[in-house]
Formats: C-alpha cells, sequence, structure tokens
C-alpha cells in the first residue's frame, strides 16, 4: 500500500556559533503545518565527516525517512543530526563526499 507522505520544503540553513540549522516546513494532508529545525554540530564539518554542501540533503533524506517510516516529528523543535545519521547517508550515497578529494 502506499502512502501519501507530507510535503515538505527546505527553509534555508541558520548559522549558530557552535551548529548550524537546517529549516524544514511539512504540510500535511490537512494542511497543518509543522516546523522543524535540524541541527549539525560545526565540530562534523571541521572534522570533515561531512562537507557543507552535504548537509540540507542529508537533513532531506533524515526528514523524509522520518516521515516514511513514521517516527514522530517534533512540532516546532530542534531535532540534532546524529552520527547514525550521517553514517546512514554515507551508507547511501558513498560516492558524496569523494568530488572534492579529486579536484585541482
Amino acid at each position: 500500500m502506499h502512502t501519501h507522505l507530507p510535503q515538505l520544503t527546505y527553509l534555508g540553513v541558520i548559522p549558530q556559533p557552535d551548529h548550524t540549522e537546517y529549516g524544514f516546513k511539512i504540510v500535511n494532508d490537512d494542511n497543518s503545518v509543522r516546523l522543524l529545525v535540524l541541527s549539525i554540530a560545526n565540530s562534523v564539518f571541521r572534522n570533515k565527516q561531512l562537507m557543507l554542501q552535504e548537509a540540507p540533503d542529508l537533513c532531506f533524506q533524515k526528514v523524509l525517512a522520518d516521515l516514511r517510516s513514521e517516527v514522530p516529528c517534533l512540532l516546532n523543535e530542534t531535532v540534532p543530526v546524529t552520527e547514525s545519521d550521517i553514517e546512514n547517508y554515507r551508507a547511501a550515497h558513498p560516492n558524496a563526499g569523494l568530488k572534492q578529494k579529486y579536484r585541482r
């Protein structure tokens, strides 16, 4: 059975002193709106675990996965991106971080 997913819109990035926030708007079938912010510690970027360019897609994919598995999204809450989320993203996108290595 096909489940209809809510409409998901990326709102943008908000840099903070120790982390970076990525905002999303979720519009449900009943037109109710939820705002969701995912947070990634800046150390993740400094330690090269994730490139800045990858972060919006990682966050988008995490929200989609949570919606598909019906993990409850917190209304107007900030959800941290975990090491496990990054590992799952790497497993699904094995070549994503390689582009930068081979640039001259």
